[in-house]
């Protein structure tokens, strides 16, 4: 891809947020990362300059390595699934940055915040951008950059967990919870859990980037040109 595509999505529910720190389960360095859940109706636009991505990207690659097909790599976005194995109607987008750029932190009025602890279920709006990238193993694909996060709506650490799991405060004991657990990073979203649908990749990896004359019923339409070949 010659330059990567930036944008700003719509507000949406943070699911798996590593913002304040980088994960590093995977890496010594880590990453910095957060999923956000949009409405199929609003990630359309966002899957559609993806996939236009992808089809740039495919091309360029496929001249540069002078083959006519190279494997295809799994999206960074995912159709949202129920514990009932059905579509919930949302759409999952992976974001993800190296532990060298941390990405900005902004409240609702636009102010920086610095000291923040972003849990699951915080609504935010995510300042990204799409970069394409080829490895023989993987395959061709783009992977949507984290640059700055916006949040809407904030769910914090330590104040969040009882109602969670449907407890009202009352009278009663009150526990005197200990520092080292008052600002402890979390580990797992504050949704009931989900099952996230991945794309396989496709035999056949051409993609012809989705044009302003497409006329798809619903995101699913969308989704599915991801390898698709006429």
């Amino acid at each position: 891809m010659a330059q990567a595509n930036t944008f700003t999505t719509p507000k949406g529910i943070a699911q798996y947020p590593w913002l304040s720190k980088p994960d590093t389960k995977f890496s010594e360095e880590g990453d910095y990362k957060v999923n956000l859940i949009l409405p199929e109706k609003e990630a359309e636009p966002l899957v559609e300059q993806i996939n236009a991505a992808f089809a740039e990207n495919m091309q360029a690659e496929m001249k540069k390595q002078n083959k006519k097909e190279l494997k295809t790599a799994n999206p960074p976005y995912a159709q949202e699934l129920g514990e009932d194995g059905k579509p919930t109607g949302n759409v999952i987008f992976k974001f993800k940055s190296k532990a060298a750029y941390k990405p900005a932190i902004f409240d609702a009025k636009g102010k920086p915040m610095i000291d923040s602890n972003i849990w699951g279920g915080s609504e935010i709006r995510v300042n990204g951008s799409i970069g394409g990238y080829y490895t023989s193993l993987i395959g061709v694909g783009v992977a949507l950059r984290l640059r700055a996060v916006q949040v809407i709506q904030y769910v914090e650490g330590s104040g969040e967990g009882a109602s969670r799991f449907g407890f009202e405060e009352t009278a009663g004991y009150e526990h005197d919870t200990p520092e080292s657990f008052k600002a402890e990073e979390p580990v797992a979203e504050t949704k009931p859990e989900l099952k996230v649908v991945k794309e396989p990749a496709p035999k056949e990896p051409v993609v012809k980037p989705s044009t302003a004359t497409d006329k798809s019923k619903d995101v699913s339409d969308i989704i599915s040109k991801w390898g698709a070949k006429d």
